[in-house]
């Protein structure tokens, strides 16, 4: 299943395409249904793909991808327009993704390796680089790898590490962004993000699939 049972709505009558995320927020936040119905219409896929990839069970992340749309509708008046809305949204799904997953039982069974000493203070990181893009999902995938390789490699991370992934390198926010939805400093995330792709990186050289040599930016 690739997307949600919510899909079935009809298409707003507003031409919401052309509309920011927060003007259709403001629209929703008046009791205007179908203004919210343009935001899920907007991230359903994404949502879904995002909770795919954290739960590795489809049906427990149509459920969870529909909750998070619930949870959002009922909290959407605690937006206040200090970030982007994707980005407090996010903090939703995320929330929302880590609860089904200690709820069904579906966390990582392995111990996750601690963060290195220091990660999580708020001493200034060590990190003035961006981290390595050679193993990012999308470089592998404009190279025309085999995708299947790429999503194997990815679900069999760390939750930690597939949830930095998901979030940089498939759903493309910024690093600033992530920063907002986890709650952690911008320097966490860029070390967090580094060592991410690394085990990404040992993953694919394993199943065979080598990336293109890159600078580091």
């Amino acid at each position: 299943m690739s997307r949600l049972a919510m899909e079935a709505r009809p298409a707003p009558k507003e031409n919401y395409a052309v509309m920011t995320d927060e003007d259709i927020v403001a629209r929703a936040q008046t009791g205007d249904t179908e203004a919210f119905d343009a935001l899920v219409l907007r991230y359903q896929d994404r949502v879904y793909s995002y909770a795919r990839r954290m739960l590795r069970d489809p049906e427990t992340a149509a459920e969870t991808a529909q909750d998070c749309f619930l949870r959002a509708f009922r909290y959407l008046g605690g937006f206040k327009g200090d970030s982007k809305f994707s980005t407090w949204f996010y903090t939703v799904v995320t929330s929302t993704c880590r609860n089904a997953a200690a709820y069904h039982g579906l966390r990582d069974r392995r111990r996750e390796s601690p963060a290195p000493s220091g990660e999580n203070d708020f001493s200034p990181d060590p990190l003035d680089r961006a981290p390595d893009s050679s193993f990012a999902p999308h470089a592998l995938a404009e190279r025309g790898d085999l995708r299947a390789s790429i999503v194997r490699a990815i679900e069999s991370l760390p939750e930690q590490h597939r949830q930095i992934i998901v979030l940089k390198d498939i759903n493309e926010f910024s690093y600033e962004q992530i920063a907002g939805i986890l709650k952690c400093r911008l320097g966490t995330v860029k070390s967090r993000i580094a060592r991410a792709r690394a085990a990404l990186r040992e993953k694919l050289e394993a199943a065979g699939v080598t990336g293109p040599e890159c600078d580091e930016r």
